[in-house]
C-alpha cells in the first residue's frame, strides 16, 4: 500500500537534509575567511551576520548572496555558495546562484561574482550552464578544492583583498 504523506515526510526530510549540507558549506566557508582576517589582523569588528574590515569594507553574510563584500554600501563581490550534493537538483540551483549573481551586476555592474559548488555535484549540464552564463559569473571554484588546496584558497583570498 502506498501512503502518500510518508512520501512528503521523506521528501521534506532530504530537502531539510540537502539544505543542511548547503549551511554547513557556507558556515565551513566563513570559518575560512574569517580565520584568515583574525590571522591578519584586518578586523576592526566581527559580529554573527558580518566582519568590518579596517579598510572600511564589509563582509556580510546572509542569503541572496551568501557573501557579498561591501564599500560604501555598494556590494563589491558577490558570493553564492551551493553546497548541496543532489545532483538532481543541481540546475535548480545553479540557476539561483544566477540570479542573485546577476542581481549583484545590476547594482554594480564592476562587482566581481563568484560561484562556489561541490564537486560532487558538478555535472556536465551544470558546467554548461556556468560557461553559458559567464557575463553574471567571473569565477567558479569546487568548494573542495578551494579547502583543501592551499594555492586556490590565496587566489579567492586574493579576489577578497585579504
Amino acid at each position: 500500500m502506498i501512503c502518500p504523506g510518508k512520501v512528503v515526510a521523506g521528501s521534506q526530510a532530504q530537502g531539510s537534509w540537502q539544505n543542511a549540507k548547503g549551511e554547513q558549506a557556507e558556515i565551513l566557508l566563513r570559518g575560512i575567511i574569517e580565520k584568515r582576517i583574525k590571522g591578519k589582523g584586518l578586523a576592526k569588528e566581527i559580529t554573527a551576520t558580518a566582519i568590518a574590515l579596517k579598510s572600511g569594507k564589509i563582509i556580510a553574510f546572509s542569503s541572496e548572496p551568501d557573501i557579498s563584500v561591501l564599500e560604501n554600501g555598494l556590494i563589491q563581490i558577490a558570493v553564492e555558495v551551493k553546497g548541496g550534493i543532489d545532483t538532481a537538483a543541481v540546475l535548480e540551483r545553479v540557476g539561483a546562484a544566477i540570479k542573485s549573481l546577476r542581481r549583484a551586476k545590476e547594482e554594480n555592474p564592476n562587482s566581481i561574482t563568484i560561484l562556489i559548488m561541490q564537486g560532487v555535484a558538478f555535472s556536465t549540464t551544470a558546467q554548461k550552464d556556468i560557461e553559458l552564463n559567464k557575463d553574471a559569473i567571473n569565477y567558479f571554484f569546487k568548494l573542495e578544492r578551494l579547502v583543501d588546496n592551499e594555492l586556490i584558497k590565496e587566489q579567492f583570498f586574493n579576489l577578497f583583498g585579504i
